[in-house]
């Protein structure tokens, strides 16, 4: 597999202390103070989020798109998206997009295959994102579930129409713009096999395999 160059020592940050400015269920921020290698003292502001960002490409048999529109209130927009949502720090990505699928689609699907992970913001955020292909869609008893301030509008639309909806800029939700345009990728031969360990990460827990992200804040809990 090819890789890309890497400097033989690629941190220019000597961080000298850390502050949690602010924590809660969903994110944390905090404050690095730090020296760089070229001597300018600054402070870098670190977003974390505690849950991992999970999103499923579900494809039926006529290549339909199964799109989930809702509000989003940071944006004051209405957005069409692929299913997706939060993993616990005890749930696996596979564990948590299975679920979501169920809540907001009421679907399950026979075949799951990893599509592509991804870091999202990542000048001052370490939120990672792992996405899922699916098929072979069947519902699961019960039907949609959604949570309780989740107003949910679910669709099934073409695979080349959503192509097209991400360049016009009728979707524009990352984690929907990153799996789209990987699965076309793979259409067209331009993708590549994912490395086995990061391929595994899909099926374990952020605890089990944390990313060297995560461990920054570990390395406050034990440091108060």
């Amino acid at each position: 597999m090819e890789n890309l160059p890497v400097p033989e020592h690629p941190d220019p940050y000597q961080v000298t202390s850390s502050e949690l400015l602010f924590d809660s269920p969903w994110i944390r921020l905090r404050e690095d103070k730090y020296v760089h290698r070229n001597g300018h003292r600054g402070n870098y502001a670190i977003c974390g989020f505690r849950q991992t960002a999970c999103g499923v490409l579900a494809l039926d048999e006529h290549d339909r798109v199964v799109l989930v529109g809702q509000w989003r209130h940071p944006l004051k927009r209405y957005s069409w998206e692929i299913v997706e949502g939060g993993g616990g720090e005890n749930e696996t990505p596979f564990q948590a997009i299975q679920r979501e699928l169920a809540e907001e689609a009421g679907l399950q699907a026979s075949y799951w295959e990893p599509l592509l992970y991804s870091n999202l913001s990542n000048s001052s955020t370490d939120e990672e994102a792992f996405l899922f292909i699916a098929r072979d869609l069947y519902p699961v008893s019960g039907g949609q579930h959604p949570d309780v301030e989740e107003e949910l509008t679910v669709i099934r639309e073409p695979f080349s129409k959503c192509l097209q909806h991400v360049f016009s800029g009728l979707i524009t939700d990352g984690l929907s713009v990153i799996a789209l345009l990987a699965e076309q990728g793979r259409r067209t031969g331009t993708a590549q096999r994912m490395e086995p360990g990061l391929q595994e990460r899909f099926f374990q827990t952020p605890k089990d395999h944390p990313s060297d992200g995560r461990t920054q804040w570990d390395f406050m809990a034990t440091n108060k």
